[in-house]
């Protein structure tokens, strides 16, 4: 029987090297999501992305010598991958895409970012438990900047300004947070799960677009957008965060490294696709960002 390889050395320089490449391109789809939404229906994008993303995790495993772990996947791990497949990609980029094409780019982001809030609401109702006090103090802050931004800065009002996108872009929280839930029992090696994932839903999008997303027949720069958000949103950066939480000595630490990424695509989103930034979300955001520090101050400090 052979041993167990030994684990891998931690180096915090190649963590935060890692973390921030990821992080970097991630500052970029929000602008690359509302650049390709203008050439591209929401389901046409996520099919096209999708498949990129399959093809690059299956080059990925190939060149690490792990193809085999994807071909020899049981019938019990290719359920599974059914299952957490049609939460994410399709439920989660579906409800995000729609979102982004209703909202400014910079309202979808920030309403989306605040995911980590969802995750600590769902875990705590499928532990059956109440949240922390200071979750609970996280969460006031974090929807005090959600209320700002859905309001448009009229936030003693009841009216959204788009009622619908705001409700896509929470609701993808939900579903991003329930894949991470479900994937936390998930025995898989992460790149063959994703693999596997992706793997099952480029065929369900593909039926998905021919009966009601508007065909495959798309533009050249559909389908660059595409092409770019399925390498650098799904694609080639998740590996560049598991290796940085791979080489972390605390991962919390970097983990917050990706608090950087909403302000870096602030000013992407206004530079690249030119919306002015509202005050409503230069409020919020920060807003937003306050709770989840809150939220996270004793993991960092671990």
């Amino acid at each position: 029987m052979q041993s167990e390889p030994p684990p891998p050395a931690r180096d915090p320089a190649k963590a935060v090297g890692y973390g921030l490449a990821a992080v970097a391109l991630w500052a970029t789809v929000g602008s690359a999501f509302k650049l390709t939404l203008r050439h591209a229906t929401p389901i046409q994008l996520l099919f096209y992305a999708a498949l990129v993303s399959a093809v690059l995790l299956v080059v990925i495993l190939a060149c690490r010598g792990e193809i085999g772990q994807l071909i020899a996947g049981s019938c019990k791990s290719w359920w599974r991958a059914a299952l957490l497949g049609l939460v994410n990609p399709v439920a989660y980029y579906l409800l995000l895409f729609s979102a982004y094409d209703r909202l400014p780019a910079q309202e979808a982001l920030a309403l989306n970012y605040s995911w980590p809030l969802m995750l600590m609401l769902l875990g705590s109702a499928v532990q059956r438990r109440w949240p922390r006090g200071r979750d609970m103090v996280a969460g006031a802050i974090c929807y005090a900047g959600i209320w700002c931004i859905a309001t448009r800065g009229d936030v003693l009002s009841l009216r959204f300004a788009d009622p619908l996108g705001v409700a896509l872009a929470l609701a993808s929280t939900v579903a991003w947070a329930a894949s991470w839930i479900v994937s936390r029992s998930d025995p898989r090696p992460p790149v063959v799960a994703l693999a596997q994932n992706f793997l099952f839903a480029v065929p369900v999008l593909a039926v998905v677009v021919a009966v009601k997303g508007g065909g495959f027949v798309v533009d050249g720069y559909a389908l660059m957008g595409s092409a770019y958000v399925g390498a650098f949103e799904m694609g080639v950066t998740f590996v560049l965060w598991l290796l940085a939480l791979r080489y972390a000595a605390n991962p919390a630490v970097v983990g917050n490294l990706s608090f950087l990424s909403p302000v870096v695509s602030l000013f992407l989103i206004n530079l690249i696709v030119g919306e002015p930034l509202k005050a409503s979300t230069l409020v919020g955001l920060p807003l937003i960002l306050v709770g989840l520090v809150i939220q996270n101050w004793r993991q960092t400090r671990a």
